[in-house]
Formats: structure tokens, sequence, C-alpha cells
């Protein structure tokens, strides 16, 4: 079974985390480091796209949104596998 991705563009996990969790609880990435135990700058990485989501970080945002850390970890793994793909295809 062959596995499509977009070909144009794909979200960043962080931008998923911005867009749609943290803006839903009217979150500011200060409250959510400090929810997480983590630094402020690390959830700005991830937010602008220059950080990836961690195994260890997924079970943390899983564990605070109620959400799994499948999630979390599929995101990222698509999205490194959607910049691979454009490398090859470049």
């Amino acid at each position: 079974m062959a596995i499509s991705l977009p070909t144009q563009h794909m979200l960043h996990p962080g931008e998923i985390l911005s867009e749609i969790y943290m803006k839903d609880r009217g979150l500011n990435q200060s409250s959510l480091a400090e929810a997480l135990g983590c630094q402020p700058r690390k959830i700005n990485e991830i937010v602008n796209g220059k950080r990836g989501i961690s195994a260890e970080f997924a079970i943390a945002l899983a564990a605070y949104f109620n959400t799994s850390a499948q999630m979390w970890v599929r995101l990222q793994a698509d999205y490194d596998l959607f910049l691979a793909m454009q490398k090859v295809t470049a």
C-alpha cells in the first residue's frame, strides 16, 4: 500500500499545535511551556517550525491535550517524510 502525501505544502506539527490546540484553549507559548515544564524557547521553536516534536515531547503533549502520543509522532514523521520527498524530487 502506497502512502500519499501532499506534494506542495504540508503543515509542520508546530503549526497544528499552535493553530488548533493552543488557540482553541487560549494558550500562549509561555503558559504552555509552564504547564509542560519546559522552556518557552522550546515551544517557540516548535510552533515556528524550527524544531520537531520528539517522542518524549509527544508524550507530554498527549497528556496535556488528552490526545495520543502516536498522533504527534505521526504528524512529525509525516512532515519529515514530506521534506525528504521534496529533496528527492527537487
